[in-house]
C-alpha cells in the first residue's frame, strides 16, 4: 500500500518505521522539509519528501500534526487523490496549540479536523503514545495485545484504518456515534 505521512513527530516518526518494515510504500513530510527528517526514521525504508509529494499516489494519507496546524494542510490535500484514505492522529492540546473557539464551545474534534481538511477523515493513533505503540505491539492472539479507538463515518475507510493497524501489532476498537462524542467531551 502506499502511504503518505505530514508529521514527523513522535507518532509520525514511529508510523513511518513501522509501516515501511511491514512492507508499504511510506513516505515522510514536515514542514521544515525532506533534510530535516532523522535519518533513524527512515531506516526501515520510509522516504522523506517535501509536503506536496506526501499526498501524491497515495492509497492512506496520515497527518500528525499539531491540531492548530490542521488548516495549513488544506491546499495540500488538493492533490490527494478522491479515493485516499486520510487518517488523522491529532488531539486538542490549548496549552501547547493555542485556543480553538469551535472546540472550545463544544465541537467534536473530529468534525472540526474534517471542516478544516474539506474531507471526512478517521481518527485512530491519537490514544496512544508513541511509546507504548512501539513497546506494546504484539502479534494477534497475544493475551497483553492491546486495543486503540479508531473513528469515522466512512465504514470502508474505517475497515482499511483498523486493517492496518492491527497489522502494526494492535487492535483496532471501533468507536462511533454518540459514544464517540462522549469520549471526545470527556478528553477535552
Amino acid at each position: 500500500m502506499n502511504i503518505g505521512i505530514i508529521g514527523a513527530g513522535t507518532i509520525g516518526s514511529t508510523l513511518t518505521r513501522r509501516l515501511a518494515a511491514a512492507g508499504h510504500d511510506v513516505v515522510v513530510a514536515n514542514s521544515r522539509g525532506p533534510h530535516t527528517i532523522p535519518a533513524d526514521v527512515l531506516e526501515t525504508g520510509g522516504r522523506a519528501v517535501h509536503a506536496a509529494d506526501a499526498v501524491r499516489d497515495v492509497d492512506v494519507l496520515i497527518t500528525s500534526v499539531p491540531l492548530l496546524s490542521v488548516p495549513d494542510l488544506a491546499p495540500l490535500l488538493a492533490g490527494l487523490p478522491a479515493d485516499a484514505v486520510v487518517v488523522d492522529t491529532s488531539n486538542y492540546y490549548p496549552l501547547r496549540d493555542g485556543h480553538i473557539d469551535a472546540i472550545d464551545a463544544g465541537q467534536v474534534e473530529s468534525l472540526w479536523v474534517c471542516e478544516q481538511l474539506g474531507r471526512p477523515v478517521i481518527k485512530a493513533w491519537n490514544a496512544i503514545t508513541s511509546g507504548s505503540f512501539a513497546a506494546r505491539a504484539t502479534p494477534a492472539g497475544d493475551p497483553a495485545r492491546i486495543a486503540i479507538p479508531v473513528a469515522g463515518d466512512s465504514e470502508d475507510a474505517r475497515v482499511l484504518a483498523m486493517a492496518v493497524i492491527a497489522e502494526l501489532g494492535v487492535d483496532a476498537s471501533r468507536v462511533e456515534g454518540d459514544l464517540l462524542v462522549r469520549i471526545n467531551r470527556l478528553l477535552y
